[in-house]
């Protein structure tokens, strides 16, 4: 699994399996979503053998993460970043710790050894996800909890015309596509850019979580809707100049009614955040 990022892109092609935030906080539930089924005890999860992390001091502002099948590595990522790939969490849902934790860019290298590296192969992604934990709080001394907040939220409602998106085929399974790289289609993927979002064969649960990462607020999905869709979504962000023409896009919220027929309606709940108890610089190797 490789994804590139880059500080004004945050997201380019994501497995939907690393888009549904659940997973755990020292062992204490952070995010919970309706798509993501329990942790699996059964299944023996390696711990990285061997590691390097390095300050990145390259100057440029391209990140990158990858999961490798023998381990992980990450370029010019900052420590908060990483914290909200381990615990599948928004950055802004991350309180505490100093000011380098969001500043500072660190290159990763870690990796399993011997027969862990086929063990790694059977570890479902949510699982590797432990993994990512475990190496933060042996390398940064990290230690977290959770605090649920009562936070502005959006619940994602199907709008008064119902839903625009295309049903994607009964039967379509995620991992097709792997089986024929070739494939036209390539279920639970999705593309994001500044200003889109592009879904194939995806639950709107996964739809909801990422509108959560664009809009800084956690949305809810209330649809009600059961099948995976195909999905388009083009808008001008907030931080985007204003619409222009008649081809311009329009805002977030005025483009899911009109071109996925769902609507944001604003409310307020309980949130999950994770609180930083105690992190220190990591040594070089």
């Amino acid at each position: 699994m490789f994804y590139r990022l880059s500080r004004a892109i945050p997201f380019l092609i994501l497995s939907a399996a690393f888009l549904s935030p659940a997973v755990h906080a020292q062992d204490l539930p952070v995010l919970t979503d309706p798509d993501v089924k329990a942790l699996d005890p059964s299944i023996k999860v390696p711990d990285y053998e061997v590691s390097t992390i390095k300050v990145n001091k390259s100057g440029n502002n391209m990140m990158r993460i990858m999961f490798k099948p023998d381990g992980f590595s990450s370029t010019n990522l900052t420590l908060k970043t990483l914290i909200g790939n381990a615990y599948m969490i928004r950055q802004d849902l991350i309180s505490g710790g100093p000011a380098w934790l969001g500043t500072t860019g660190f290159d990763v290298e870690a990796k399993v050894l011997g027969d862990d590296v086929e063990l790694l192969k059977k570890v479902p992604p949510l699982q590797r996800q432990v993994m990512l934990q475990h190496l933060l709080a042996e390398r940064f001394k990290l230690v977290v909890h959770t605090e649920t907040k009562m936070l502005p939220t959006f619940d994602l409602v199907v709008a008064k015309d119902g839903p625009k998106m295309t049903p994607a085929p009964l039967g379509e399974k995620d991992d097709d596509a792997m089986a024929n790289p070739d494939a036209k289609r390539h279920p639970g993927m999705i593309m994001t850019s500044q200003n889109s979002v592009e879904g194939t064969g995806l639950p709107v649960a996964t739809l909801a979580s990422q509108l959560s990462a664009i809009l800084h607020h956690t949305v809810i999905d209330k649809t009600g809707l059961t099948r995976k869709y195909d999905f388009v979504l083009k808008f001008t962000p907030d931080d985007g100049p204003p619409p222009d023409g008649d081809n311009a896009s329009p805002t977030i919220f005025t483009a899911i009614q009109e071109q996925l027929g769902l609507k944001l309606v604003p409310s307020k709940g309980p949130t999950p955040t994770l609180v930083i108890d105690h992190v220190e610089p990591p040594t070089e190797d």
